[in-house]
């Protein structure tokens, strides 16, 4: 089932990324879980992407997997969320 999840969020990500002018792509907001923060939360835009795998997003030096992708927002409105 987690597979799943992975590939629709992959999926989702690899539509913004394609289909999206470059000048929209900050109006995607990437929600993730990340250890190294209090809240354990990170929001990163999608223009800060700068390779996306079937299992990874990379941002730069920065890699994270995909499997800790909770949400996926456009201007606030949730596109996809990660069920509990």
């Amino acid at each position: 089932m987690l597979a799943i999840k992975r590939l629709e969020n992959y999926e989702l990500i690899k539509k913004i990324i394609h289909t999206t002018p470059a000048e929209e792509l900050g109006d995607y907001v990437i929600v993730v879980l990340d250890r190294k923060t209090v809240n354990s939360l990170k929001e990163v835009k999608a223009s800060e992407i700068t390779k996306l795998m079937k299992d990874r997003l990379v941002l730069g030096d920065t890699v994270i997997p995909l499997h800790r992708v909770v949400e996926i927002r456009r201007r606030g409105e949730v596109l996809w969320r990660r069920s509990a």
